[in-house]
Formats: C-alpha cells, structure tokens, sequence
C-alpha cells in the first residue's frame, strides 16, 4: 500500500522528538476515531492485524470480562499510533473550527475531517505547553493542558515498542511501551533559541 513520500525533518528540537516524529510526516492519518471521554486517536503506516487469543481468567471476575476475555479479538492497527489523551483539543480547518473537546457533538466531524489527512508538521509552544499538528488538506489539531500534570498526547512507535508522552508540565518520556506505569523517567524539552519560530512556537517539520 502506498503511503506517499516521507519529507526529511530538520533538527530543530530534542533529538528523541525528531527521531520519532519524522518517520510519519508525509503519511495519511487513517482510522482517526474518538475515543472514551474526549479522546481522539490515530492510525499511521502501513496497517497490520493484531490477534490476541482467548484467555482464561483466574480469579474472581464479572462475567462480563469473562465473556469478553474468552473471545479472540482482531484489530487492525497502523505501525504508528497517536493518542490524544488526557487535555483539551481543537480542530480546525484552516482558520475555521471543525471541533473542540468541549463539545462531544463534534468529536465525530472532527476525526472524520482530519481522517486520510497527512501529517506535515508538529509544533511546539514551551510557554503552556501547547502543541500544534498540522496536516497537508488544512487541517490543524492543536492540544493544550487542562491542569498540571496528566499526558496530553502518547505517540507509539510499534515496531521499536517505545511511546513518547508529552506531559501537561513540560516533561516527556521516550520508554519501552511495555514498561510498567510509574517507572517512567521524565526530562523536561529541550528547546533550542534557534528553533523557535515569530510566534514563539517550536517547529518540527
């Protein structure tokens, strides 16, 4: 399946951003979809099956999660995933709102106006932490803190089985996906003087 071309990104930020974000600028976002509360997740790459077997509990559980672990459940998944977590997010098409995550009425028309879109370029404005993704048909996402400290976006790299999470507070971590909440070490981005743009914002294109 072809994806389009993959424009190299300039160093401009944390190195461990640029290694990460770079691998998908060009791509189309695909299975975009809102999630529960006011999440909204994305699909990049090439898509895979992913096959989890039946299991059989130990322990006392509801029969519901009985039910639902005795099944064999298929997905298809991207090699890339975005996973707009805990914060508040607009979407815009150019300079018009599409959806906020203010108003679950719009959570649908949001995902499906940025779904098939390729992502171009991620920002990043250090003063409120606030993050700008933008895509190649008009369509801008941008994400910003709702309080001090919960993971605003979670970006998954499948094949390396590493996530990179930006913190409400300015911290990130770059780990093994697999590693267990808690242990995760947090450093605050980096921002170089000569990677920020007029408007004050870190640019990663």
């Amino acid at each position: 399946m072809a994806m389009g071309k993959r424009p190299a990104a300039p160093r401009s930020i944390d190195p461990i951003f640029e290694d990460v974000f770079q691998k998908v600028y060009g791509l189309p976002g695909w299975r975009v979809s809102p999630g529960w509360g006011s999440f909204l997740t994305f699909e990049f790459g090439t898509p895979h099956l992913e096959i989890r077997e039946p299991i059989t509990p130990k322990g006392n559980i509801s029969e519901k999660v009985r039910r639902d672990l005795a099944r064999r459940a298929v997905r298809i998944n991207g090699e890339w995933h975005l996973w707009i977590n805990c914060c508040n997010w607009k979407v815009f098409a150019k300079r018009k709102l599409i959806g906020e995550s203010t108003s679950r009425r719009s959570y649908q028309t949001a995902a499906d106006f940025l779904d098939g879109q390729k992502l171009t370029r991620v920002s990043i404005h250090p003063q409120g932490v606030r993050s700008v993704f933008e895509f190649d048909l008009g369509g801008r996402l941008e994400t910003r803190p709702y309080d001090a400290g919960s993971e605003q976006w979670m970006f998954f790299d499948r094949s390396r089985r590493k996530v990179l999470t930006l913190r409400a507070d300015g911290r990130y971590s770059y780990h093994d996906s697999d590693r267990p909440r808690g242990e995760e070490t947090w450093k605050p981005v980096q921002v170089p003087v000569s990677s920020t743009t007029e408007n004050g914002y870190l640019s990663m294109s």
